[in-house]
């Protein structure tokens, strides 16, 4: 009786987890879209911001090393500019949207790991998912406390953040967001409370393409703990589909779906004489792995079931974006519309899909395999065809977008952004550092150097990626005046960042070539 009482007491809320809006932040946010002028002088475009979800840099043929043709997505490279070391600003979907749609390192505002719809209740549960249960390459980790359920249900992107939705409409754009929007399940977390107008879509990291039962669909189940959740939970809760956040029954393939939905969002926003800012956040190549049966039978060449869907689920996202720059021309709106292509984090390599080409590992860790993404801008007949071939983030989205519509940063805030379309962005990307943390995970990209670091664990790993994309060969040992001055830049940054806001749950457990790492998610 005693011990059924150890196991089930619930684990102790905590106020430490309570979340506060800073009110100063919060004015000064109210201040700047009070403020917000359409610029006379420039005649701004519409925009389309492309995010695909799970899709590595090097699964675009446009990169090389990726075994299917892209030609759709290429040609926004190949006629716009092409970001060769593009970078997201976590290695996982949620905190890398948050960097994206706010221009500023998520960490400034304590935004480190996906927001939690509920944590391990009691000593009960904690042992069951750490010994008993088979949680593949993720380990169970143990907070002394937890958030409250009114915290629980703020977890998410803070108001006082200002969104690439809140600056279009303050200019006067029509807004939507259409896909996946995964920062925060709360009221307050809505998109319709960031900017958007309209929202169709999902809230959750994940929902199905189709029915499972569809016989125009092809499914592959991965044996994987939280792959098992995905399929169980169908679209269910968060997953459902909603239009404005009404749950709404969705017979489409999702991303025909969100394809239609932007067009009739893009034609309505025209017909009206309103220039429009679509974001559309795909959750494509996410799984679970539904393909069309068309797309998949069109690539039979393919022996592995896996990959073959997982290719054709990237086939018909090409096809997307063929669609949505063909809308444009067929309504006479190619040459006032600025398109940007990337995607949240690097390929999902522990489903044995992607490989992620040259570089290592995948989504969850901070090696290149997580973090680096496609990146591409096009504006037809405005934009010239180049490269740019030094670092930057998604994170600079943001001042380039705020340039092109000419208004200035927020003065209150120290934004993580430069101006992708500057003329010297060259030399202005490649003298800075980037850089990354997930609890005790800590990373910075300096010119040609890269160094990864645990305060956990107590490793670290020094890599020229000069030498070697695939950051194999560890030279702390070579150049230690290099690790004490990246190490001093990495302190002096984080001191600058807020502690995380709500607990995580996971560590991923990467193993290769002999070496073990543990990444937080």
């Amino acid at each position: 009786m005693l011990l059924s009482a150890v196991l089930l007491w619930p684990f102790q809320k905590s106020a430490e987890w309570d979340i506060d809006v800073s009110q100063v932040m919060l004015a000064g946010k109210t201040s700047y879209l009070e403020q917000l002028r359409p610029d006379a002088d420039k005649d701004t475009p519409n925009v389309i911001l492309i995010v695909a979800d799970d899709l590595g840099r090097h699964d675009i043929s446009l990169y090389g090393h990726s075994p299917l043709q892209t030609p759709n997505i290429d040609q926004l490279g190949q006629q716009g500019v092409t970001y060769r070391e593009a970078y997201a600003s976590a290695a996982i979907c949620s905190t890398s949207r948050a960097g994206l749609l706010t221009g500023r390192y998520q960490n400034r505002f304590g935004f480190e790991s996906q927001p939690m719809q509920r944590y391990v209740r009691n000593r009960l549960e904690y042992l069951a998912f750490r010994y008993v249960l088979d949680t593949d390459a993720m380990q169970p980790i143990r907070y002394p406390n937890y958030p409250s359920s009114e915290a629980l249900a703020q977890q998410g992107l803070p108001a006082s953040e200002i969104t690439l939705g809140e600056l279009f409409k303050g200019l006067g754009y029509d807004t939507a967001v259409i896909g996946k929007w995964h920062l925060g399940f709360g009221v307050d977390n809505h998109p319709l409370r960031f900017g958007f107008d309209q929202q169709y879509g999902f809230m959750e990291a994940f929902s199905m393409y189709a029915s499972e039962a569809d016989p125009a669909i092809v499914n592959h189940h991965h044996d994987l703990f939280w792959e098992k959740h995905i399929w169980k939970q169908k679209r269910g809760g968060p997953s459902a589909i909603t239009r404005d956040g009404v749950p709404i029954k969705e017979t489409r393939y999702l991303t025909d779906a969100i394809v239609d939905e932007a067009e009739t969002f893009m034609t309505d926003a025209a017909r009206n004489g309103r220039k429009f800012f679509a974001y559309l956040p795909f959750n494509a190549p996410h799984t679970p792995f539904q393909a069309r049966r068309e797309d998949y039978n069109s690539l039979a060449a393919f022996e592995d079931d896996n990959q073959r869907i997982y290719l054709a689920m990237i086939n018909r996202l090409d096809w997307a974006v063929g669609e949505l720059t063909q809308f444009l021309k067929r309504e006479g709106l190619a040459e006032n519309t600025l398109i940007i292509f990337t995607s949240d984090n690097g390929g999902a390599d522990y489903l044995n899909a992607t490989d992620n080409g040259p570089l290592r590992a995948g989504k969850f860790t901070q090696f290149d395999g997580g973090l680096a993404v496609p990146l591409m801008i096009y504006w037809p007949d405005t934009l010239a065809a180049r490269e740019v071939q030094a670092p930057v983030m998604l994170t600079d989205v943001f001042a380039t977008i705020s340039n092109l519509t000419g208004q200035p940063l927020a003065a209150d805030r120290k934004y993580d952004s430069i101006n992708l379309l500057a003329p010297d962005v060259e030399s202005v990307a490649g003298g800075r550092p980037l850089f990354w943390r997930s609890d005790h995970n800590r990373a910075i990209r300096y010119k040609n150097w890269k160094l990864l670091h645990s305060k956990k664990n107590h490793w670290l790993r020094l890599y020229d990626l000069s030498l070697e994309a695939g950051e194999r060969t560890d030279l702390q040992h070579e150049h230690k005046a290099v690790v004490t001055q990246l190490m001093t830049m990495l302190d002096a940054w984080e001191a600058e960042q807020l502690s995380p806001r709500w607990p995580r749950v996971m560590e991923y457990q990467f193993i290769d070539e002999g070496e073990e790492f543990s990444f937080a998610i």
